[in-house]
C-alpha cells in the first residue's frame, strides 16, 4: 500500500495497478498513429482563417510543386458524402457541419482542404502553401453579438425533455423574507489530450479498418458505415490506447469519412494527425454558459422558492446543451422551482461532451448562488445546506435510492477544520496570501441500463459468468 494505493476500506476491493500503465510511461502503447500502414498517404488539414463566409477559389499551383504531393483535396472534388445525423438527435456524429461539402464555411477553423503527399513533411509543407480566397461575412461569435438567435431547448433536442417546475414560484419568491438574484457565466473551455487527433484508414477490398482514438468504437462504426453508404459489418475499428479524451473522442467527428473516402479512391491506406491548435475547431468543446438564479428563503434558510434560467451556445445547425436543470431543480429540498434552458445560436463549431460531468456548469450557478444565500442570511454555509437537505427530490416528490450530502460535508468539515475559520472575508492570511475557504455541493448522474447475466456451473465444479 502506498499515497496513491491506500489500505482499502471495508467497502472497496483491493486496489489493482492499471493494465496498461507500464506500456503507457515506457512508451509501449502504440496509439493510432503508431499503428504502421503499408505504403501509406499521409494527410495534412488546412482549415479556414475565416469564421463565416464562403470560399471564392484555391490557388494549389505552389502547393503542387512541392515534391512528393499526390493530390489536394476541396470541396471541388471531394466525394460527397451521405448526411451525418447529430449524437443528441439519436444519430452518430459530433456536428451535422460537413467539411468539403460545399464553399461556404460555417465556423472558424472548419476544413477546407486535405493536402495528401508521401510523406508528412511534404504534406505540411504543402498544405502551408495552399492559398484560399474568401468573400468574409461577420462572424456571430457568443451572447450578445449580433445576429444571434435564441429558443427553448426542449423540442430541439430529443434528449432533453424537461424543464422542471413545481408549485408556484412567482408567488412563492414575492413573499419571501430572504430573496437574492445573481447572475453568473461560464467560459469556453476545451479539450487538449495529450494523444492528438488523428485517424488512419486502410481498405482491403471492399472491407475498412479505421485506427483512430476513440471512445465510441461502434459508434464510429456505425456512423462511417451511414456516411459511405456501406454494410457496418465491413468496417473494424482498432484503438488499443486512448491518451486521454475528456469527452472529445466521445463522439463520430467529421473528419473519419473524409479520410476513408480519400483512401478508397486512392487505393492506399491514409493516416491523419491534425496539429495542435486544429484540434480546437475540428473537435467539440464545453460551449460558454449563462445563468440567473433566483432564491427565496424564511428567515431560518429554509428555501421557499428557486428559479434557475440557463443559456448555452451552440452552432448554427446543431442543437447541443448540457445537463440542463435536471440536477439543480432537485437537490435541494424546496416546494416552488421554475426553470428554463434556452440554446443560443452563433457561427461556432458544435459543442459536445466535455469531462466533469455536464452537470457542473449548472452546479456552478446554484452553489455561488446558495453561498450569495448564506452570506444575506449570515448563516453557515455549511448548516444553509443541510436546513435544505432532502430524502425526496421536489419536482415528483420521488425518494433519492441513497444521500449522503451532509455525510461528505461533515467529512470535509472535519478533514479541513472548518469549524476553526474565520467567516468574515478576507479575514484569514498566510503571509502575504489571503486565505479563503468554501464549500460546495457537485453530483454525478447514475446511468441505468437494462442488464443480464448467464451463470453456469459446469460438470468439473467451475463457474462460468
Amino acid at each position: 500500500m502506498s499515497i496513491a494505493a491506500p489500505e482499502p476500506k471495508a467497502n472497496m476491493g483491493q486496489p489493482i495497478p492499471r493494465y496498461d500503465a507500464v506500456a503507457k510511461v515506457t512508451g509501449k502503447a502504440q496509439y493510432g498513429a503508431d499503428v504502421a500502414l503499408v505504403n501509406p498517404v499521409y494527410a495534412f488539414l488546412v482549415t479556414s482563417s475565416i469564421a463565416k463566409g464562403r470560399i471564392d477559389g484555391f490557388d494549389l499551383s505552389a502547393a503542387k510543386r512541392v515534391r512528393g504531393v499526390i493530390d489536394i483535396v476541396t470541396h471541388e472534388n471531394a466525394e460527397k458524402l451521405k448526411e451525418a445525423k447529430l449524437f443528441s438527435n439519436g444519430g452518430y456524429t459530433s456536428s451535422t457541419i460537413q467539411p468539403l461539402k460545399s464553399a461556404d464555411i460555417a465556423q472558424e477553423g472548419q476544413i477546407v482542404a486535405v493536402v495528401l503527399a508521401e510523406t508528412f513533411e511534404a504534406a505540411r509543407e504543402a498544405a502551408y502553401a495552399v492559398k484560399v480566397s474568401y468573400t468574409a461575412a461577420i462572424p456571430t461569435t457568443t451572447f450578445d453579438s449580433p445576429g444571434t438567435t435564441s429558443a427553448p431547448a426542449k423540442g430541439q433536442l430529443s434528449q432533453f425533455k424537461e424543464d422542471p417546475k413545481v408549485g408556484d414560484f412567482a408567488k412563492a419568491f414575492e413573499a419571501a423574507e430572504v430573496k437574492i438574484t445573481a447572475e453568473y457565466e461560464t467560459p469556453p473551455q476545451h479539450h487538449n489530450p495529450m494523444e492528438l487527433f488523428a485517424t488512419s484508414c486502410a481498405w482491403n477490398g471492399d472491407s475498412l479498418t479505421i485506427y483512430e482514438p476513440t471512445q465510441y468504437v461502434h459508434g464510429l462504426k456505425n456512423g462511417v458505415a451511414e456516411q459511405l453508404d456501406i454494410d457496418a459489418d465491413k468496417i473494424r475499428v482498432i484503438n488499443n490506447y486512448v491518451g486521454g479524451a475528456f469527452g472529445s473522442k466521445g463522439s463520430m467527428t467529421p473528419r473519419t469519412a473524409i479520410i476513408a473516402s480519400i483512401a478508397r479512391r486512392l487505393g492506399r491506406p491514409v493516416k491523419l494527425v491534425a496539429t495542435r491548435d486544429q484540434g480546437f475547431t475540428i473537435a467539440t468543446f464545453r460551449a460558454e454558459t449563462r445563468h440567473q438564479i433566483k432564491l427565496g428563503a424564511s428567515r431560518d434558510g429554509k428555501l421557499t422558492s428557486l428559479r434557475h434560467e440557463g443559456w448555452e451556445i451552440s452552432s448554427r445547425p446543431d442543437p447541443y446543451a448540457v445537463g440542463g436543470t435536471k440536477t439543480t431543480t432537485r437537490m435541494y429540498a424546496c416546494p416552488n422551482v421554475d426553470s428554463l434552458v434556452s440554446i443560443v445560436r452563433a457561427d461556432r463549431n458544435t459543442p459536445g461532451f466535455m469531462r466533469a460531468p455536464p452537470e457542473v456548469p449548472y452546479m456552478f450557478a446554484l452553489e455561488s448562488a446558495m453561498d450569495e444565500l448564506a452570506h444575506e442570511l449570515k448563516m453557515d454555509p455549511i448548516e444553509l445546506r443541510r436546513v435544505n437537505d432532502t430524502v425526496n427530490e421536489p419536482i415528483k416528490g420521488l425518494p433519492y435510492t441513497s444521500r449522503s450530502l451532509m455525510a461528505c460535508f461533515d467529512e470535509g468539515a472535519k478533514a479541513f477544520g472548518w469549524s476553526q475559520r474565520k467567516a468574515d472575508p478576507k479575514s484569514m492570511a498566510d503571509g502575504d496570501w489571503l486565505v479563503g475557504y468554501g464549500c460546495a455541493t457537485s453530483c454525478y448522474p447514475t446511468q441505468m441500463a437494462p442488464a443480464a447475466s448467464r451463470v453456469r456451473l459446469e460438470r468439473d465444479g467451475k463457474v462460468r459468468v
